[in-house]
């Protein structure tokens, strides 16, 4: 006997509730200090169902982690304007946007992929795929001369220091004004022929 449409939704719908309020509390009070009953009490269904969509703890943790979106679709979407200029300054925001916006899921990579594999992993992979991506889209400028290297270095020092500002250091002001002095070393570099 299968599930109705409307009860497979009614359940998927909790997992997503379960998933939600464990990045809520994972960000808020860490993995370790967070209990399964927590979780369960605050999303508002039994603790049984917890373990119903995740065989351990862990594996929520994972779900939480891994269940976003990947970085390169938004930002291959940012980059807007033919010059390195305009793609980098159009990548750093919205880099700096999605990461305040999902900033629980990030604080969560940030404290748990210390001490778990998994996480580290998934934090790894997440940083190799916006690098590629920024990589990319500023390879494709019109006004690059900069080699392969080059380019794939400066994309990963834009990833790092944006990630590094928003989510470890908080950072209020506007992101392509506090990252001005590195647009535009990154433009020159890019755009200038090595003398």
């Amino acid at each position: 006997m299968t599930a109705s449409p409307q009860h497979h939704s009614s359940r998927s719908t909790k997992r997503q509730v379960i998933i939600d309020t464990a990045e809520r509390l994972f960000a808020e009070h860490g993995y370790d200090a967070t209990s399964t009953a927590r979780i369960a009490t605050e999303a508002g269904v039994p603790s049984g169902l917890v373990f119903y969509h995740f065989a351990t703890k862990l594996d929520l943790l994972l779900a939480v982690v891994q269940e976003r979106p990947a970085p390169s679709e938004v930002l291959r979407s940012a980059a807007r304007g033919r010059t390195v200029r305009q793609r980098l300054r159009a990548v750093v925001a919205k880099m700096a946007e999605e990461l305040e916006n999902d900033r629980a899921v990030r604080i969560i990579v940030f404290r748990e992929a210390q001490g778990r594999p998994e996480i580290a992993s998934r934090a790894a992979e997440m940083f190799a795929d916006a690098s590629a991506t920024v990589a990319d889209v500023l390879a494709d400028a019109d006004d690059v001369v900069a080699d392969r290297a080059r380019v794939q270095t400066a994309a990963e020092l834009v990833v790092s220091r944006v990630f590094l500002d928003t989510v470890a250091l908080g950072q209020l002001e506007p992101a392509t004004k506090r990252h001005a002095a590195m647009i535009d070393l990154i433009v020159e570099t890019l755009t200038s022929t090595p003398g």
